[in-house]
């Protein structure tokens, strides 16, 4: 039987998603972060014992380094621990299946929201090739997943206009978008929202099944509101929190001081906290358009490729093309793709280090459907020119599209694990093999908290039995507090200027730096451009 083009085209997509996103996925990054690691180990723990490394059974949130994750990610990877193992292939293997996944539904949502098959490809292409999507994609980030869940949620939404039984099914995944990453909790409400705008005739020929279905949702995402203002919720966005600004309040308190004693009116309600706030929030929105947040390097390192944008330089002309072509497209399918973008950044607008890529994740596919749109529709323009043109125009946005991605791949494969090796905290897995040949030298090991939360580095690379390092009573402290951690011979905490040299034999691991008087170094731990970053120091 032959395969029709457009069955054809999504295929050899999907492939080559899945092959970008694949290939040497245990392997580059060439370590796992802090993050991965617990979602790893605490996956393994709930697979061998019901329970997570603090002892709590099946948790709705996960204490972790005291930012209390969301629960969904842990809890796919836990198949996946089952069947390869605990390493590093097995615990990013859930958000490359679902990053390639969708490439896959992206094709089916543009082509709902757009009917327009030729941009639903390109929009798939662009997002199966995009240096944003990969980058997370490679990676064991919530954020990847919840994209996932919202793209094919709201393809099943947009079918349910027509089969109205989808409604229900498309709610239930867009609930576990929210269960999955923190920003869906207010972007998809919002979009939500914008949907109900856009289609409010069509839903209401079919608002017994609309209302099942926004049922489930308040059901399903109601307990994790709960969560989120118990206390242990709150943690995690007072700690990412822009608002806590003490010197802008201060600043904000002596200019009303000033106006109190010139005798200025109404001063409280000229400098109020609130205005402040709002300029904070405003500001922290308006940085997730800057083009530099897109195009340049400004975010994190290991957040990108060296060189090498969230997106390719050549998308930025074929996006501004995008937004006047979409702007003059008929349907409404056009406006739930312009809430998209407006609401992509407002989770991400009151907390810190900003713009930032992962609680924006969810600018995918949106970005790559306005490129595509305009990507589109200049290919039609110049197929209408003279043979000769068309064919050199053509050859050359080809030829600049494959060196763009092949560059893209040398620097993210070759580079990358090398110039932000610290930033993937490179140095733990050799510092645990190291510790491992040696440590049946020496009656304790204990390692300096400056090597950041390596209890969760050693439970994971020793792949220690969970039950096991429950009797010992697990996890005492997260990330903020981590002086009492210990199992076995192990202890993590800070020893120099506390520990005294004592009679047993003792191993001490920390970094360069943390050498403790009448300590010989016994092994050097080298990051991948040579330079020494951690040691082991021993006392016999």
């Amino acid at each position: 039987m032959r395969l029709d083009k457009k069955v054809l085209a999504v295929i050899l997509l999907v492939l080559l998603g899945a092959g970008l996103r694949l290939y040497k996925l245990g392997a580059v990054p060439d370590s796992l972060n802090a993050d991965e690691a617990a979602i790893g180990y605490n996956a393994y723990s709930i697979l061998k014992t019901g329970k997570d490394e603090y002892g709590r059974a099946f948790p709705l949130l996960f204490q972790s380094f005291d930012d209390y994750k969301l629960p969904l990610y842990i809890y796919i990877t836990v198949p996946s621990v089952a069947v390869f193992g605990l390493n590093d292939f097995s615990i990013r293997l859930p958000s490359a299946l679902l990053g390639t996944a969708t490439v896959f539904a992206t094709f089916f949502l543009v082509d709902l929201l757009l009917s327009s098959s030729s941009i639903a490809i390109l929009a798939s292409f662009l997002l199966a090739i995009s240096p944003w999507h990969l980058q997370f994609s490679r990676s064991a980030y919530e954020a990847n997943v919840a994209v996932f869940f919202f793209v094919v949620g709201m393809a099943l939404l947009m079918k349910g206009i027509k089969q109205k039984a989808l409604y229900i099914p498309g709610f239930f995944l867009l609930a576990l978008s929210v269960w999955s990453y923190h920003s869906s909790r207010i972007f998809i409400p919002l979009l939500l929202a914008g949907f109900v705008m856009v289609y409010f005739a069509e839903i209401r020929k079919s608002k017994m099944y609309f209302l099942l279905g926004s049922a489930l949702f308040i059901v399903i995402c109601t307990p994790l509101l709960l969560l989120s203002i118990s206390p242990e919720g709150l943690v995690r966005a007072r700690g990412v929190s822009a608002l806590d600004n003490d010197e802008l309040a201060s600043r904000n308190v002596s200019w009303r001081e000033v106006d109190g004693k010139t005798g200025i009116p109404f001063s409280n309600i000229i400098h109020n906290q609130r205005f402040v706030n709002m300029s904070i929030v405003l500001k922290g929105y308006l940085e997730h358009y800057n083009p530099n947040f897109f195009f340049s390097e400004i975010v994190q390192g290991k957040h990108h490729a060296p060189g090498v944008g969230l997106l390719y330089l050549w998308e930025l002309p074929f996006l501004l093309y995008g937004f006047h072509v979409m702007a003059n497209r008929k349907g409404k399918g056009k406006y739930i793709l312009f809430f998209w973008l407006v609401f992509a950044p407002v989770a991400a607008s009151p907390t810190i280090n900003l713009p930032h890529p992962v609680r924006t994740l969810v600018f995918l596919p949106v970005v790559q459907i306005f490129v595509a749109a305009g990507l589109w529709e200049l290919c039609v323009r110049i197929s209408s020119m003279k043979k000769i043109y068309s064919q050199l125009l053509l050859g050359t946005g080809i030829c600049v599209i494959i060196y763009s991605g092949f560059y893209y791949l040398h620097q993210y494969y070759v580079h990358g694990p090398v110039d932000y090796a610290s930033e993937w905290q490179y140095g733990n897995e050799q510092v645990v093999s190291a510790v491992k040949t040696m440590q049946d030298k020496f009656d304790k090991v204990i390692v300096s908290t400056s090597l950041d939360v390596p209890y969760m580095f050693f439970l994971y690379y020793l792949r220690y039995d969970p039950a096991t390092y429950l009797s010992y009573g697990g996890t005492k402290s997260g990330k903020f507090d981590e002086q009492k951690n210990a199992f076995d011979k192990y202890e993590f905490h800070s020893y120099m200027g506390s520990e005294k040299k004592g009679t047993s034999k003792t191993l001490y691991v920390g970094t360069i730096k943390d050498v403790l008087p009448g300590t010989e170094k016994l092994v050097e731990i080298k990051n991948p451009s040579g330079k020494p970053i951690y040691a082991l120091f021993g006392q016999l």
